[in-house]
């Protein structure tokens, strides 16, 4: 198995045992390891360029003669050298970690104890308080005189340093973890633990690990003349015109073969028309995933219409996509597919995007190993259009002849570029949800629902789905991560499937009470999200709320990012 795909899909097997007893769904996942090996599109792709290539990259500046560049890198190298044995390893990964976590714990302690006011070794609240007050004087003392004098003098908003005093003395008062009133040393330096893991990301012990994973390094180990090695060998690449001076034409050059690393394209050939798709979203579901249960997948349709001429096609959307081709597919010599989406929620440009189809052989797809080659686009002409067609005539060696573009779309035909969503008389009415208070409406109201109460799943899918969720069969896909079935379908469609299941129910508020164990559906962020009752003596739902605000009966508990405290 590829390397790649070999440490995707262990980061998924510890994942997904960390998060279910689900044997079924583990079961399901080493079966689509063993397919996904031996898929000629996953195994052929080309390997990523290191990270520590751009690490290397920092450190050649504009005008450096090659020995100044190495001896840049020799007073580096000694730097990583944590225990100056004159090599980079795991022992100096350990010890810049105990290093660098001994700095944060004297950071923290240094923060809290600053408001020891009595001496004692703890900090109290009204301690805190009386600090933060002393430390922001200036500011609460103009804000008291433009309220005495009703005057407006730059930097004095009445409540700016009253909220920065309140939010201090919160978080600091929290780790107190064993509520005695008071902050010890040992607790204080707890203070800022998740902005210091960030920070810790930035770290020696992170550059360290980074070098190790230079090619010249041999079992975990890298030396001084290895890392130079491979330092000369980056600089005569940026030295194109080889007189030993790097200028800023050759980093700015080498900069932009870079970035297209990962986005190569395979030329059209002579005959081929380039066609040119692009969307947000579809408006159906997936009922297979990519990659991930927490990943919201789409699927919409590609209809390839009658003729000879072969079809060079690329496609471009938002979001996670499973393209269903249909039609004359033996006119496509080519497909290339990209999505905006490489994880939950989440965009990471340098891994892949989560894309597939289906009706097309593996030999004919192509993917790229980066998510940001191609910008997608619901308007053309538009500039990201313009941008996306020039990487493509630049990659294919041709211009598309056909552009189609919209924001959400149940089908493309292609080579036309018409474009068909679920019919209009199919569509759901403009729901306005009311709440409380009155509310006009002006003009024809006869398609619009004014929704005084709870929402109703199945409504709520078909508004934000309107073209439902389609079948796909998971042996038929190609995808750029390996497609395994959804435990539970994503968004309201997850929520329709648990209710028919038993699993759920809604209560007259339209909130959801869980008495069964189940998985939270994907994708509940922004307008998904939803209320949770987790009933007693029922276990916690696997998966990701995203922003649903679950409530736990047995503690009183809210959790989840949509709860109001």
């Amino acid at each position: 198995m590829p390397g790649t795909a070999y440490a995707y899909w262990l980061e998924q097997w510890r994942s997904r045992m960390s998060r279910t007893s689900n044997v079924r769904s583990i079961l399901a996942l080493a079966s689509s390891i063993v397919s996904v090996a031996a898929s000629p599109a996953w195994s052929q792709q080309p390997q990523p360029a290191p990270a520590v290539q751009q690490l290397l990259l920092q450190r050649i500046p504009v005008g450096t003669v090659l020995d100044r560049y190495l001896e840049s890198l020799r007073n580096d190298f000694f730097v990583v050298d944590a225990d100056a044995d004159g090599q980079i390893n795991q022992r100096d990964i350990d010890l810049h970690t105990v290093m660098e976590d001994i700095q944060v714990r004297t950071n923290a302690v240094r923060t809290v104890m600053r408001y020891d006011l009595d001496g004692d070794g703890f900090v109290t609240e009204d301690e805190v308080r009386r600090g933060m007050t002393y430390d922001l004087r200036v500011q609460l003392g103009l804000a008291a005189f433009n309220k005495t004098n009703k005057a407006q003098l730059p930097g004095a908003g009445p409540d700016a340093a009253a909220k920065q005093i309140d939010h201090m003395v919160r978080t600091i008062v929290a780790l107190d973890a064993d509520n005695d009133g008071k902050v010890s040393m040992a607790e204080a330096a707890k203070f800022g633990a998740p902005t210091n893991r960030v920070r810790g990301a930035n770290g020696q012990a992170e550059r360290a690990r980074q070098l190790l994973t230079i090619d010249g390094a041999s079992k975990g180990t890298l030396t001084l003349a290895e890392y130079q090695a491979a330092g000369e060998s980056l600089f005569r690449q940026v030295d194109t015109d080889k007189d030993g001076v790097i200028s800023q034409q050759e980093l700015s050059d080498f900069r932009a073969r870079a970035e297209r690393v990962g986005c190569e394209m395979p030329a059209a050939s002579e005959k081929a028309k380039v066609v040119m798709l692009s969307s947000y979203e579809t408006e159906a579901l997936s009922s297979v995933t990519l990659g991930l249960q927490d990943n919201v997948v789409h699927a919409g349709r590609v209809v390839v219409e009658p003729g000879s001429e072969p079809l060079y096609v690329v496609i471009a959307s938002y979001s996670p996509t499973i393209w269903q081709f249909s039609g004359a597919v033996e006119r496509v010599e080519r497909l290339v597919m990209t999505s905006s989406r490489t994880g939950p929620n989440s965009g990471d440009v340098n891994q892949r995007s989560l894309v597939g189809a289906t009706g097309i052989a593996p030999e004919r797809v192509h993917f790229f190993n980066k998510s940001n080659c191609l910008t997608y686009f619901n308007e053309t002409p538009s500039s990201a259009s313009l941008q996306t067609i020039a990487a493509i005539r630049s990659g294919a060696g041709k211009a598309p002849e056909t552009v189609a573009a919209k924001y959400s779309v149940a089908s493309f035909k292609v080579p036309s570029g018409a474009i068909e969503s679920v019919p209009e008389q199919k569509k759901g009415p403009l729901i306005i949800e009311k709440t409380q208070g009155t509310l006009k409406v002006v003009g024809d109201a006869s398609n619009v629902i004014v929704q005084a109460g709870p929402s109703r799943a199945k409504d709520e899918m078909y508004r934000f789905s309107p073209g439902g969720v389609i079948e796909i069969d998971v042996k038929a896909v190609v995808s750029s991560v390996p497609a395994t079935p959804y435990e539970v379908l994503p968004q309201q469609a997850g929520l329709v499937q648990l209710i028919a299941s038993g699993a759920l129910r809604q209560n007259s508020l339209g909130e959801y009470i869980v008495r069964e164990k189940i998985r939270f559906p994907a994708g509940l962020y922004g307008a998904h999200s939803v209320t949770f009752l987790v009933m007693k003596g029922t276990p916690y739902p696997d998966g990701d709320p995203g922003h649903s605000c679950v409530i736990v009966e047995e503690t009183g508990e809210k959790k989840g990012g949509g709860c109001r405290r």
